[in-house]
């Protein structure tokens, strides 16, 4: 009784883990692909440990340049609508649900880290990307050309893909 008690209890998180591993997996394989225009940051503030800090041109959303259904809070969950620009993907309306997407539209979920009158501040949950160690000091050193492929799938949620110096992909390789 006790082996299968204990097969049982090794078994939970190796499921649990696959589980993950397998979200992840469909996500950033089956999940819209979409470019990503990075914003400055305060380069005192932007390496830390083996991550990269990232903020995007789509975290500062102004509401009277797009349409949004009623009033945000801090901490409060947002979905935001981005159509493809020119280069970049964009936000075109933002809401406290899912909307309906029209063809050529992504939806992305965020929590609002800072409201004030018509403006807001969202964290997408792709801020941070892992960097071998010694690395991040050459992307800090380009950080206003940087842009990030994220693959976004239909539950709103985003991963980022790819990272890219000057349209070029970052390769880690020695």
């Amino acid at each position: 009784m006790e082996r299968k008690t204990f097969i049982k209890a090794m078994l939970v998180p190796a499921v649990i883990l696959l589980g993950f591993i397998g979200y992840n997996y469909y996500t950033l394989n089956m999940g819209q692909e979409i470019l990503l225009k990075t914003a400055p940051v305060d380069p005192n503030d932007l390496f830390r440990g083996n991550y990269v800090n990232l903020r995007y041109d789509i975290s500062a959303i102004d509401l009277t340049e797009i349409g949004y259904d009623s009033p945000f809070m801090t901490g409060e969950d947002v979905f935001a609508t981005l159509a493809k620009g020119e280069k970049f993907w964009f936000v075109t309306r933002v809401g406290h649900y899912n909307q309906p997407l029209q063809k050529n539209e992504v939806c992305m979920k965020g929590k609002v880290t800072y409201s004030y009158q018509n403006s807001i501040n969202v964290n997408w949950g792709i801020e941070s990307y892992f960097v071998p160690e010694g690395k991040g000091k050459d992307i800090e050193r380009e950080i206003r050309d940087v842009s990030v492929k994220v693959s976004v799938d239909r539950t709103c949620r985003a991963l980022i893909k790819e990272l890219y110096i000057n349209d070029n992909p970052v390769s880690f390789g020695n």
